[in-house]
This record gives C-alpha cells, sequence and structure tokens, in this order.
C-alpha cells in the first residue's frame, strides 16, 4: 500500500477512535460529505482530500518515468481525472467550513446591532432626563420647599446622569466598531467562498475536457500501440508550438505562451479568474483598436502634457507614484508609465504589465488598494512592474468585478465580458461591453481551447 494511502486511512482510523462514534464515519472519505457536519469533522475530512489528492500526483508522477505507451497514458489522465474530482471535493468541504464562518459571523451581527439598539433607546432615555435636569433654573431651589440634601442629592443625580451618558456613549462606539469588524470578516470570508466556487469551476471543466481527451485517444488509436504513437508525435508538436508562441503583454514586454500560463495559475488557483481569461485581458491584442499599446510606456511621469496639471500624471496620482518608487529604489523620472488617451480620459501614469494606476496599486492616503493582497497571493514583494505581481493584481482585480458582474449576469461569457469592460473603463464600462468585452471572452476561448490542448498532455 502507498504510504499516502496508509497516511490516509490511518487519519480514518484515527478519528474514530477519538470520537468512537459512527458519525465519524462522515469524514472518512475526500468526498461531498453530509449536513452539519462539525469544523471539526470537516478539518479530517480535508485532511484526507490533500492525502488523496497527493497520492494522485505521486501516481501521476511515477506513470510519467515509465515507458510511453497507450496504456501509461491513458493511466496518467485517469490519474490526473481523479485528483481533479479530488480537488473539487476538497472546494466543497472548505466552503463548507466557510459557510459555517458565515453563519457565525451573521449571528454575531445580529446580536451586535441588537445590543447598539438597546444602547440608542437607554441613551434616548438619558438625553431626555438629562436635559428635563438641565431645564430647571437655579433659583428654583430658592422659591421650592426643597431642603438643602434634597438640592444636593438632585444634583448628585444630575452628574450620575451625565456620567452614564459618556459610558453609554463610549459603548456605542465600541459595539459599532465591533459591528463594522464583524461585516468586514464577513465580506471576506462571502469573497473567499465566491473565490473558491469559481476555482470549483475551473476543475470542473479541466475534468471534462481531460475526459474528452481520453475517450478521443481510444476512439482514434482503437488501443493500438502504433497509431498512437503518431497521435503522440503530433500532439507534442502541436503543443511545442503553443507554449513558445509569443505573446505580447498589454503593458509591453513578450512572454512564451507557456511561461505566461504558467504566471496565470499561480493566480487562478487562489481568486478563481481562469488563467485563459487573465491572458487574454493581459495581452496587446485585446487592446480596443491597438490604441493602447500605442500609449504605453512612452511617457514618463512629468513629461509636459497638454492637461490641467501640465503633466502626463495626475496631481492625485503622482503622491503614490513617488511612494512606489522610493519603496522599490527606481528613478521616477526614468521609469516608464502609460501616455494620456484622449478619448479615454485626461491623464496617464499606468504602470507595468498589467496598467496599474498607482492609486489603484496603492493609495498611500487612504492605505487601500492590490498591493498587500498581492504579496498574499504570490509571498513575495509586490511590484507593479514584475510580471507575477501585475498578473495576479489583474487577477484579484477581474476576481472583484466578478462580483457584481455574476449578480447581473447568468453565463460565464456575459460575467467575463462585463469583468473585462470594468476593468478597462471603470463606471463607464457598460459602454464597453461589446466593443472590448465580448472580444477579450472571444480570446479567452481561443486560448481555453490551447490550455486544455496542453493539460491533456502525459
Amino acid at each position: 500500500m502507498q504510504p499516502l494511502k496508509l497516511f490516509a486511512t490511518f487519519l480514518f482510523f484515527l478519528l474514530l477512535a477519538l470520537t468512537g462514534r459512527p458519525e465519524a464515519l462522515l469524514a472518512s472519505a475526500c468526498d461531498v460529505g453530509g449536513e452539519n457536519e462539525t469544523q471539526d469533522q470537516l478539518e479530517a475530512r480535508l485532511k484526507i482530500c490533500e492525502a488523496e489528492i497527493a497520492e494522485q500526483s505521486v501516481l501521476v508522477n511515477n506513470k510519467a518515468r515509465e515507458a510511453t505507451t497507450i496504456e501509461r497514458d491513458i493511466a496518467i489522465l485517469k490519474a490526473k481525472i481523479d485528483k481533479a474530482r479530488l480537488e473539487i471535493n476538497k472546494r466543497n468541504v472548505n466552503i463548507k467550513q466557510l459557510d459555517g464562518g458565515i453563519e457565525v459571523h451573521k449571528r454575531e451581527i445580529g446580536t451586535l446591532e441588537q445590543k447598539v439598539g438597546r444602547m440608542q433607546e437607554s441613551l434616548a432615555k438619558l438625553m431626555r432626563e438629562t436635559r428635563a435636569t438641565r431645564d430647571v433654573p437655579a433659583y428654583h431651589f430658592l422659591l421650592s420647599d426643597q431642603t438643602l440634601s434634597s438640592f444636593f442629592l438632585d444634583f448628585d443625580q444630575f452628574v450620575a446622569l451625565e456620567g452614564s451618558l459618556r459610558d453609554l456613549f463610549g459603548s456605542i462606539k465600541v459595539a459599532k466598531a465591533q459591528t463594522e469588524g464583524e461585516k468586514s470578516a464577513l465580506e471576506v470570508k462571502k469573497r473567499k467562498e465566491a473565490e473558491l466556487k469559481a476555482v470549483q469551476e475551473i476543475e470542473r471543466q479541466k475534468t471534462q475536457s481531460l475526459q474528452n481527451e481520453r475517450d478521443r485517444i481510444l476512439k482514434l488509436t482503437k488501443g493500438e500501440e502504433a497509431k498512437y504513437k503518431e497521435v503522440l508525435a503530433e500532439k507534442q508538436r502541436i503543443a511545442a508550438q503553443i507554449k513558445n508562441r509569443i505573446i505580447t503583454l498589454t503593458g509591453g514586454g513578450e512572454l512564451k505562451f507557456g511561461d505566461a500560463l504558467q504566471l496565470a495559475r499561480i493566480p487562478e488557483a487562489q481568486t478563481g479568474v481562469r488563467a485563459a481569461f487573465l491572458l487574454a485581458i493581459l495581452t496587446q491584442e485585446s487592446g480596443l483598436d491597438g490604441v493602447i499599446g500605442r500609449n504605453l510606456g512612452r511617457c514618463f511621469y512629468n513629461t509636459p502634457w497638454s492637461t490641467p496639471t501640465g503633466t502626463v500624471m495626475s496631481s492625485r496620482q503622482k503622491p503614490s507614484f513617488l511612494a512606489l518608487m522610493k519603496e522599490l529604489g527606481l528613478n521616477p523620472d526614468t521609469t516608464p508609465v502609460s501616455c494620456p488617451i484622449s478619448r479615454d480620459g485626461t491623464y496617464g501614469g499606468a504602470m507595468g504589465p498589467s496598467q496599474f494606476m498607482p492609486t489603484t496599486w496603492w493609495d498611500i492616503e487612504s492605505e487601500t488598494g492590490y498591493k498587500r493582497r498581492v504579496q498574499n497571493i504570490t509571498g513575495r514583494p509586490p511590484s507593479p512592474f514584475d510580471n507575477l505581481s501585475a498578473f495576479t493584481g489583474t487577477s484579484l482585480y477581474l476576481s472583484d468585478g466578478l462580483v457584481g458582474c455574476r449578480k447581473t449576469y447568468q453565463t460565464q461569457y456575459s460575467q467575463e465580458a462585463c469583468a473585462a469592460a470594468k476593468y478597462y473603463a471603470g463606471g463607464n464600462w457598460s459602454r464597453y461591453l461589446t466593443r472590448y468585452g465580448n472580444p477579450v471572452v472571444d480570446r479567452a476561448i481561443d486560448f481555453q481551447e490551447d490550455i486544455d490542448f496542453l493539460d491533456s498532455q502525459t
């Protein structure tokens, strides 16, 4: 028995021994699982999924070292299909875990909002009482039948009311901050869940593509080695052509398709933005009428231009750009940025392969942007001029755009066209849905065919 298989089996019996309950069997395999599983059961199932996925990876690697035969390659395709299915099941477990966390945050938000509501009611009551106390003039004591001790008792009550008001104001402020924190955490989990579901859809499509390739080989060769050798040689020739094809990035520079695909797959696994769509966005050919390519990397931030500020870059962008230049150790006067495209805006100043505006990459005033999210995925210092960072930043940007697009459109084609238009035109995206978005997705379809072909290689 394989070591990883033993590990998965060990996890199963360990869980059974620790719980001593039949329901622990729910987490004994990497499958969809049952309803109402605990977080511990989900975690156990997740570990088994990871062990089984690793087992399939080992199987693929071991088979790849064997002599090339139709039997070997069919076995590799089967292992890849099994691995993809396990990845889908793993995502199901991840999504269930997130669902549990989302429900916890929703309940906590509800509790906190009720608490704030009660405190606001108490605050209104205290304010009425305080106002009533303040409205009593000082000479009222002189004209009333109150004793001196009664007057000071009322005064003490007034001071206590004001103290209670201060305490309540502070408590409401804390409770509101906690509520906002819970809402932010909830949004993060919801976004992560959407990303996982998108990754899951990519894995489903990959599984179907691998199954189709396996069936095609069997039908074409009818199990004959000689025919398979001919098919394999042709596949290898086409694969080499695809991998070595040069693509030009929107922000300038060239990459082999195979290298660009490797970069695109790193954020794909985290954001759920398919590599084919990302590459379609980032290649110069998807630029509208070729105008983008003619304006990229040909200016500097302080190049004189007929803009309100007299330079290529707006005053709003300059502080963040200069801070980034200092952070990266680059000379702002010699670092190329895009020139203005008059029909799409007054200013230029976009940076790197993905053409990020400085404040979109990182706004030093609001401390928001994609920089830190990029680093969380790549695990290295981010730079909009670095290919991996640029690819990852664009993937995150598209992922954010897809959130709204999925609510508006039902098909993947329309959703991606919408996200592409948002990437290009921001708030004016609807004007560019057909003109820009559709051609990008058409190009992504072509890329996907190439990617599926490369994935089918054994």
